[in-house]
């Protein structure tokens, strides 16, 4: 049977307001009804439309939450089924306010990252739900400290900041040498150490002075210089070890001592006992007229064949058959 529009209308009126007392108390947010266009259903020229849940426009059970045109709920928290609590790093909303481990709970407290040399010390923050210990600071180039800058379990390794040329401030072969990083410090390491002096015209012994102590010398030696200069002792001098004189030629020689004092290869030349006179010039040479010399006698340059020509020195019987 077909109704009058007005009658239509006036039993959906009755049905929704009856709804909205149902569920609602005096504090009802209730705004009634609104009629559309004659194409909505429900009959011609009208519609229904309601703002609540399932359908009204009420309140939950606590009167805070306002419910929606779905059906669903927009309350408190407590109609979410979530109870405030402190937030902690949980990956979780503890406090419900919408966002997760907000705040970074559970951070900032000093803590060890298990990380060897400069990145062991740390500071506790929440990541990705859990509590990490980030470290204060990180890896960065070794350098000369004393620390393990590079975190690799090692201190001042790879010689940091060494290997330049630097000097010692040593005398000798220590004076030039090379940097290198000591227990957290850049010191300056000879080169070439200290070793026993020896007579190459260095400071071997990098005491200051070179070849010191006459190394290489002391020895007794023969200079194959005649006379009294033919004895001698090994000298380091210049940088090289030569055997030097122990005396010295003299400037003239003294007669009658059996020496050759000025070290020309002859004993008392010019100093002749004998009775003869010195050869004049021109007068033939006769070589070899000292070997009938019987004790001790020096060869006369000036040996000739006018008369027998060796001297003599102390008593000697004769000479040559010649007696002095």
């Amino acid at each position: 049977m077909d109704l009058p529009i007005a009658s239509t209308r006036l039993a959906l009126l009755t049905v929704t307001l009856a709804l909205g007392c149902a569920v609602g108390d005096e504090n009802s947010s209730f705004t009634g009804l609104t009629f559309g266009d004659a194409s909505a259903e429900g009959g011609p020229g009208g519609t229904t439309q309601s703002d609540g849940t399932d359908g009204t426009n009420g309140t939950d059970a606590d009167g805070t939450g306002t419910g929606s045109a779905d059906g669903t709920s927009n309350g408190s928290a407590d109609e979410q089924g979530c109870t405030p609590s402190e937030e902690i790093c949980d990956g979780e909303d503890n406090d419900c306010d919408g966002e997760i481990d907000n705040g970074d709970p559970d951070a900032g407290a000093p803590c060890d990252t298990g990380l060897p040399g400069v990145c062991a010390n740390g500071t506790t923050a929440c990541e990705d739900g859990a509590v990490a210990c980030i470290p204060n600071q990180g890896a960065v180039a070794e350098t000369c400290n004393g620390l393990d800058d590079d975190c690799n379990g090692m201190i001042d390794d790879g010689n940091p900041e060494g290997g330049q040329a630097c000097n010692t401030g040593m005398s000798g072969i220590c004076a030039d040498g090379i940097t290198e990083c000591m227990v957290g410090a850049l010191g300056c390491l000879p080169t070439v150490m200290s070793s026993p002096e020896v007579c190459d015209n260095l400071d071997n012994d990098c005491d200051g002075t070179v070849d010191d102590g006459n190394p290489g010398g002391g020895g007794a030696c023969a200079t194959g210089m005649p006379g009294i200069c033919s004895a001698g002792t090994n000298q380091c001098s210049g940088g090289v070890v030569s055997c030097q004189p122990n005396q010295m030629a003299a400037p003239a020689e003294t007669c009658n001592n059996g020496l050759d004092d000025n070290c020309n290869g002859q004993v008392d030349e010019m100093c002749s006992t004998c009775s003869h006179d010195i050869c004049l010039t021109g007068d033939p040479l006769i070589p070899g007229c000292e070997p009938c010399v019987t004790s001790v006698c020096g060869i006369d340059p000036f040996c000739c064949s006018v008369s027998w020509d060796a001297f003599c020195v102390d008593e000697v019987g004769s000479v040559c058959g010649i007696v002095c």
